[in-house]
């Protein structure tokens, strides 16, 4: 049976919604106060660089297992325990003291907030007719992208009416994850009552072992995951990381460079759902994924490299380029998924969001490797020193072009693995 549009359909969904913008939030504004949790902690740079990668280690490695657990038991047990995981962790981080139990509180987040988008994605499959996929992947992406933005810019301002108690204000947060538990567990189901057949399943006799070799032999399967997690670095890089801190290095108040900053999210929460719509609307996947490439070589390169001095509005049209660019690895979970057979859609979904996530894992502890030469040859972090750090952003968006472009191949956004007859 199809799944038919319902206003329950809208707030399952929307419940999940909320859980990824939770989530999203939680990943994202440690950035903002940065400073704050480096000297309150007493600890480096290069452990402030380690506990974000401590939310994407638990978070990669989970991805797979997630639509494994979401397929055999349903979403709406694991994303409630996923939320209290969450909201855990967030708490633990409040009253942490040092480096080690805010490491484990990260990797505790990272585990909760692992679950988050693929419910996004499989609710959407299961309530929604398939043809609204693309577009509801972005939209999710869009409001999912609400979280950064407020821990952007308005974190920053709270800061200031919270006399810079950044414990009080992780505190606060996990009040709201406590809400938000509750509401998950009172109203989300895997799919409605009425529709007995599972949109996208996983058989329980095929090990994972088996599964994983079946989508790894499926060459346009891990072309997409490179692409999707090359395209993604920018957005933790400078979102999560040191966007702020590299703004400030131009001269830039710690407000405007939040704000300037946030404005990454506000380009992924456009470019997302409009990057799906065409792309559904078009009836083609390749010719997005290689403007989105192109979008983000080309402002990535803007920010790092040109004159563009204290021009506050030149850099932030800059940023929401380059999250509009970084929205292509929303499409990616469209093209995988036709690219596979029905039964393989929940494993692959969860192994595109894996190569995302472990990519954004391992490249920011290696751009902060870089960073730390500049503070030994000249005992404070400037300008140049990101610049030659961040080459990677351009490199990567340039990798994406080039595997959409020569491995990609067009979808028609069918599935690839039926027979199509051309009258």
């Amino acid at each position: 049976m199809t799944a038919k549009l319902s206003f329950y359909a809208f707030f399952v969904w929307i419940l999940a919604v909320f859980f990824f913008f939770y989530e999203y939030f939680i990943r994202i504004v440690p950035a903002t106060i940065s400073s704050n949790i480096i000297n309150d902690m007493r600890i480096s740079p290069s452990e402030f660089a380690l506990l974000g990668s401590a939310y994407y280690i638990t978070y990669s490695l989970m991805q797979i297992p997630v639509g494994i657990l979401y397929d055999r038991y349903g979403v709406r047990l694991f994303l409630t325990l996923a939320c209290a995981i969450c909201t855990l962790g967030v708490f633990g981080f409040a009253v942490a003291e040092n480096f080690l139990s805010a490491f484990i509180s990260r990797l505790l987040i990272g585990f909760g907030s692992s679950f988050g988008f693929i419910s996004l994605l499989i609710l959407a499959l299961n309530w929604f007719p398939q043809r609204y996929f693309a577009f509801l992947a972005g939209l999710g992406q869009m409001l999912g992208a609400v979280g950064p933005m407020l821990a952007g810019a308005p974190v920053a301002m709270l800061m200031v009416l919270l006399n810079n108690n950044w414990r009080l204000l992780f505190t606060g947060i996990s009040v709201f994850g406590i809400g938000l538990c509750v509401m998950i567990a009172l109203f989300v189901r895997t799919k409605p009552k009425e529709n007995r057949e599972e949109v996208i399943y996983i058989k329980k006799e095929t090990p994972l072992s088996k599964r994983l070799h079946q989508l790894l032999r499926i060459p346009q399967v891990w072309l997409t995951m490179l692409y999707a997690g090359s395209i993604y670095v920018s957005l933790p890089l400078l979102g999560a990381y040191w966007g702020t801190l590299y703004l400030l290095t131009r001269g830039f108040e710690r407000p405007s460079a939040a704000l300037m900053v946030s404005m990454i999210w506000i380009g992924l929460a456009i470019g997302s759902p409009l990057i799906g719509r065409l792309s559904d609307h078009f009836h083609r996947r390749k010719p997005f994924l290689l403007i989105a490439s192109l979008l983000g070589l080309a402002s990535s390169l803007a920010i790092l490299y040109l004159p563009l001095g204290h021009s506050q509005v030149a850099l932030s049209v800059l940023f929401i380029i380059l999250g509009m660019a970084a929205s292509g690895q929303s499409l990616s979970f469209a093209t995988i998924a036709d690219n596979v057979p029905e039964d393989l859609r929940a494993t692959a979904i969860g192994a595109n969001n894996s190569a995302i996530t472990l990519f954004a894992a391992i490249f920011p502890p290696l751009v902060t490797w870089v960073m730390q030469k500049g503070i030994v040859a000249h005992g404070q972090y400037l300008a140049s020193d990101f610049q030659v750090a961040f080459l990677l952003m351009p490199i990567a968006f340039g990798a994406a072009f080039l595997i959409a472009l020569f491995g990609i191949q067009e979808t028609f956004c069918r599935s690839q693995q039926t027979i199509h007859y051309l009258g």
